[in-house]
């Protein structure tokens, strides 16, 4: 009866592992999940117009690229905390329950000269233990190898958990530096799309005017044409302009977390300030601070850590295992003497073989920290190069702006010249709707060389590793972190640079990584 119980329940768990088919998920599940999604990435609502650190501010606590690496951040140190666990010893506790049909009688029989004597007609069998039978043990086991081994793991995971921060520092940064260039052509394409429909409706009604000319024949065929050739060509360089300048506030409503379609004002739209941002600080020191604070820098720091812990690893790994067991006993079968027992023990392996790789071992391990000393070094090398490079374009781009400002002046001159003449019936209107054209294209170019301008300006201090963000911003309101970084900025500005509470967190949980 037993057996066929058994059997019967074999192949009904067995059928019913076969019948598993692919559930295809439903669109009302897909609506609903869209729906959510949706309500989600339109909570965040804009009250007033938006600033440069507001715009920050938003980017480094909405930017879904942001929440990702600080997520990944978060993963690391969890990780970390389960290392940790891996060092406590094994308690396994258990408990059991077993049942037979029958007793498991046996007979024996003498052994004698190598072979066993055979088994009588009528043997007499004997009885060990209970038809059912519960037991119960509590073992604690502990191998000095496999602890000293996640003694290494561990710190390893705590370098990759301060890893995983300074990438989280690091896509900051970039967020930072991409929402001021976006910022500023935000802020000319808002400025310059004002002025561009009013030429657009002026250059549309001449080029109307004209084709009533030619119709009438007030002109001479040619001359008309010729004349809407021209207004044609400054329509279509209006309208690429356009086009070109649309994009730019969508750009920044993407960096900041808002859903597309958002509507929000720019603060320096009506009265853009155009102050020239001063570098007070020397090359030396910028060279100094981002040696210092650049996260790939100090990634590489972590990386050799890591790889001279790997090399440790190695090393306790040929050494000989020694497992400690101890553990508590209990079974309920009445054949026993002794239903409770403790036991405690104790064992060393070896792999003798283990020797012989030691030599290859060492020669890796040199081997393996000269790479990482050598990505060091060259890591250091090209953010020097960065440095460099950043300053150099700060001041180029600085002479772009100043010339460009300087011809927009100019082209302002000339229109003004343009349109008296255009009053006094001097020139024509074609002249004074070209003029005004490249006024507006000269005024373009001074919001573009401003952009770059603020663009190498902040890519300097990207450059140097600076941090914009306070010790756990995360729970700092958008209009806290505006005013703090509006207050960076005037103090980097200003030349007094120091290192951000960031880096001395990151610093302090190094150091803590040491004692694990």
């Amino acid at each position: 009866m037993f057996k066929k119980t058994l059997l019967a329940s074999s192949l009904v768990l067995a059928i019913s592992g076969c019948t598993v088919t692919p559930d295809v998920i439903s669109p009302d599940n897909v609506s609903a999940t869209v729906k959510a999604d949706m309500t989600l990435l339109a909570q965040d609502q804009v009250q007033g117009s938006i600033g440069l650190e507001e715009a920050i501010a938003r980017a480094v606590r909405n930017n879904r690229d942001k929440k990702l690496k600080a997520l990944e951040s978060a993963m690391e140190q969890g990780q970390l905390g389960l290392v940790r666990h891996e060092m406590l010893p094994s308690l396994t506790a258990s408990a059991g329950y077993s049942a037979r049909s029958n007793f498991a009688a046996s007979a024996s029989v003498a052994f004698q000269d190598g072979r066993p004597e055979p088994l009588g007609s009528n043997p007499s069998y004997s009885i060990s233990q209970d038809k059912q039978r519960s037991t119960y043990d509590l073992a604690l086991s502990w191998n000095v190898l496999d602890f000293g081994l996640s003694y290494v793991r561990a710190k390893q995971h705590a370098d990759r958990y301060l890893i995983a921060r300074e990438r989280e520092r690091k896509v900051t940064h970039n967020i930072t530096q991409d929402v001021r260039g976006a910022y500023w052509r935000a802020v000319s394409a808002e400025r310059l799309l004002q002025k561009i429909d009013p030429l657009i409706g002026q250059a549309s009604a001449a080029l109307n005017d004209s084709r009533r000319v030619e119709l009438l024949q007030l002109r001479s065929p040619m001359e008309a044409l010729y004349y809407q050739r021209e207004l044609l060509d400054v329509l279509r360089s209006l309208q690429a302009l356009k086009q070109e300048l649309a994009n730019a506030k969508t750009e920044l409503a993407a960096l900041m977390g808002l859903k597309p379609g958002t509507v929000f004002e720019l603060t320096d739209v009506d009265a853009p300030d155009f102050a020239i941002p001063e570098l007070a600080m020397k090359l030396e020191t910028m060279e100094e601070l981002a040696l210092k604070q650049r996260p790939e820098l100090v990634e590489t720091y972590y990386q050799q850590r890591i790889s001279a812990a790997d090399t440790r690893a190695a090393m306790l790994k040929m050494l000989p295992g020694i497992s400690l067991n101890a553990g508590v006993y209990h079974d309920n079968s009445d054949y026993l003497l002794n239903q409770d027992w403790t036991s405690l023990g104790a064992q060393v392996s070896w792999n003798l073989f283990d020797v012989f790789k030691v030599g290859a071992e060492r020669d890796l391990a040199k081997t393996r920290e000269a790479i990482a000393e050598e990505q060091r070094l060259a890591s250091s090398m090209a953010v020097l190069t960065q440095v460099h490079l950043a300053n150099i374009r700060y001041h180029e781009s600085l002479k772009s702006f100043e010339l460009a400002d300087r011809y927009l002046q100019v082209a302002h001159r000339i229109s003004e010249q343009t349109a008296n003449a255009a009053r006094m019936k001097r020139t024509s209107e074609l002249e004074l709707i070209r003029e005004s054209l490249n006024t507006l294209l000269a005024e373009l170019r001074r919001d573009v060389a401003y952009a770059d301008l603020q663009n190498s300006y902040g890519r300097i201090f990207v450059s140097m590793g600076m941090d914009l963000l306070p010790e756990g911003y995360t729970q700092n309101s958008v209009e806290q972190l505006s005013d703090t970084i509006a207050d960076r900025f005037d103090r980097w500005q200003k030349g007094e640079l120091v290192a951000e509470p960031a880096l001395k967190e990151a610093s302090q949980s190094a150091a803590a990584g040491d004692v694990i």
